[in-house]
């Protein structure tokens, strides 16, 4: 007779340290110099220069990625009038097939990956990030810190930046409410679509 199998079910709990790290490139001196009363003008200049130097490694940062993505999607992420400015995230859907929402003739291959919309700043456009080869997400959303005016919301889109992760990169997000988001992957893809 067959003894049973001694096997032990290891359960994997959640790392309490996969908190998105801050953003490189981003100071929020600008806005709190911008925002502060009584505005102090050299205070502002201060920010406004530190500023630009950190968007100038930024762009250093994107040229190196370029041979890593399309022509059009590096053409959004280098764009200087910032496509994403300001932004509301409409969507953010995670899981091993995104894409059966849309319409299919024929059963595909089940792969994690993670799809983001976003409506532009003007209400125009929606920018839809499609992310492939995911290797970490890393949500955080505290609700401590969410507007009481507007309830519990996302909010708008104060800051994001695209690295490198060695031979991965990493796409990261900041919103005004203090969510923050932070996805590793190999490959990326930015559509955007009218809607006027």
């Amino acid at each position: 007779m067959e003894q049973p199998s001694k096997r032990t079910l290891e359960v994997v709990q959640p790392n309490p340290a996969a908190i998105p790290a801050p953003l490189r490139y981003y100071d929020p001196e600008l806005q709190d110099a911008l925002n502060t009363e009584p505005y102090d003008a050299d205070r502002f200049q201060r920010a406004r220069a530190k500023a630009k130097q950190l968007n100038a490694a930024y762009i250093e940062e994107l040229n190196a990625l370029a041979p890593r993505l399309s022509k059009r999607t590096f053409s959004l992420f280098s764009d200087p009038r910032e496509p994403l400015f300001d932004a509301d995230l409409f969507e953010f859907s995670f899981g091993d097939s995104p894409q059966y929402a849309e319409a299919r003739s024929r059963r595909r291959k089940l792969k994690f990956a993670i799809r983001a919309t976003f409506g532009s700043f003007d209400g125009d456009s929606l920018h839809t990030l499609s992310y492939r080869g995911i290797k970490g997400l890393n949500v955080n959303v505290p609700i401590e810190r969410w507007y009481e005016r507007w309830g519990n919301r996302i909010d708008s889109l104060l800051s994001h930046e695209l690295t490198s992760a060695g031979d991965l990169m990493n796409h990261s997000f900041l919103f005004a409410s203090g969510s923050a988001l932070s996805i590793t992957f190999e490959r990326v893809r930015w559509q955007t679509k009218r809607i006027l």
